[in-house]
C-alpha cells in the first residue's frame, strides 16, 4: 500500500518502507513504539513537516514490528490515516464520496468565486496537483482504483486542505 510494505509471521507484523524491502531488519531503525512511528511519518527525509501523509515522501531506513493484528491496523492509521477504513467501505460498496460540487458548495464564497473562473476545474487542478502530490486515487475526480492481489487501494473521497491551498495559489 502506497510507500510501505508489510510482511506478517505467527501474528508479527514486520512493517517498512517499500525502499526497505531486502534490507536484514537489524540494520534499519527499530520503532518499537507507535509514538516513534508517528515522529517517523510525520516528517520527510529533509526534515520537513508532510502535511499530506499519503504524498510520495515518506522517509525509509525504519521497521515497525506489530504484534497482533490491533496493533498491525493501528500503525497503519498511523502512517495512512484511514485509509484501511476506506478502502474496506469501498470493496463493501459503502464507501461515502463527495462528489465536485458539493465539496465546492461546502467552501466560502471567495473559494467559489475562484473557481468559478477556471473553466477546467477539477481536472485541470487534480492533474497539476493531486497526481503531482499523493499517491490516492483521485475517486471524487472520477478515477478508478487498481484492485491488486494481496494490496488495498489508497482512495482519495474528497477534496483535502492541499488541494484547497493550491487553488489559492
Amino acid at each position: 500500500m502506497g510507500e510501505i510494505v508489510w510482511e506478517e509471521r505467527d501474528e508479527i507484523w514486520n512493517i517498512r518502507h517499500i525502499q526497505d524491502t531486502g534490507i536484514p531488519p537489524l540494520q534499519l531503525r527499530k520503532l518499537e513504539k507507535l509514538e516513534e512511528l508517528e515522529e517517523v511519518v510525520r516528517w520527510d527525509s529533509q526534515g520537513r513537516y508532510r502535511p499530506l501523509r499519503s504524498g510520495g515522501n515518506l522517509v525509509s531506513g525504519w521497521v515497525f514490528w506489530a504484534r497482533g493484528e490491533s496493533k498491525f491496523r493501528e500503525a497503519i492509521e498511523v502512517i495512512y490515516p484511514g485509509l484501511w477504513g476506506n478502502a474496506e467501505a469501498w470493496r463493501k460498496g459503502k464507501l461515502k464520496v463527495d462528489p465536485w460540487e458539493t465539496a465546492l458548495a461546502q467552501q466560502t464564497e471567495r473559494v467559489q468565486k475562484k473557481t468559478g473562473l477556471a473553466a477546467d476545474l477539477p481536472k485541470s487542478a487534480i492533474r497539476s496537483n493531486c497526481k503531482q502530490r499523493c499517491l490516492k486515487t483521485v475517486i471524487w475526480g472520477g478515477e478508478k482504483p487498481e484492485e491488486k492481489e494481496g494490496g488495498v487501494p489508497m482512495l482519495c473521497t474528497g477534496p483535502c486542505g492541499v488541494f484547497w491551498a493550491s487553488l489559492e495559489g
